[in-house]
């Protein structure tokens, strides 16, 4: 016997079993002996089937849905050892760079980091202003910087 939904607690006065085929036998409480305890006792355990096929099918049809989404759901480019090279490599860089940097002049190191390096980076006017000196200069100053650690870089990175 395959029930796919319950039975109504209203509907629960009798029970009705569905045999082979199209044969259907009920079974009302105080007839052949039939007691309202077997009647509760036959709906709990047709019950507990639905719930039992209810769970299996949920079960496998999440399954069947993943197995068909595993291309969608699976992300080809972030394998995890790449990721972890991959920052390793960047912490390198980085600290190459600062290395770099810390090679450089004072006022050089400054307006690398306000231009570039800083959260909230200074416009060439700005970093002007706190020098002192021309936009142009801060311009043909930076130029001047970048040229630098590119030539101290060569190689390293």
């Amino acid at each position: 016997m395959f029930r796919k939904f319950k039975t109504s607690k209203k509907k629960r006065t009798n029970y009705i079993y569905y045999g082979e085929g199209s044969s259907k036998t009920v079974l009302i409480p105080g007839e052949d002996g039939v007691t309202e305890a077997i009647i509760e006792t036959l709906h709990s355990l047709d019950d507990e089937e639905v719930d039992n096929d209810r769970r299996e099918t949920r079960r496998h049809s999440n399954f069947d849905d993943l197995n068909d989404k595993a291309e969608i759901l699976t992300d080809p480019d972030s394998d995890v050892e790449d990721r972890i090279i991959s920052a390793l490599e960047r912490e390198r860089a980085k600290t190459i760079v600062d290395n770099a940097i810390s090679t450089l002049k004072p006022r050089e190191q400054n307006i690398i980091k306000w231009l570039y390096l800083s959260d909230s980076p200074l416009s060439q006017a700005e970093v002007g202003e706190r020098l002192g000196i021309a936009e142009d200069s801060v311009k043909k100053s930076a130029f001047r910087i970048r040229k630098k650690l590119k030539e101290i870089l060569q190689g390293k990175i």
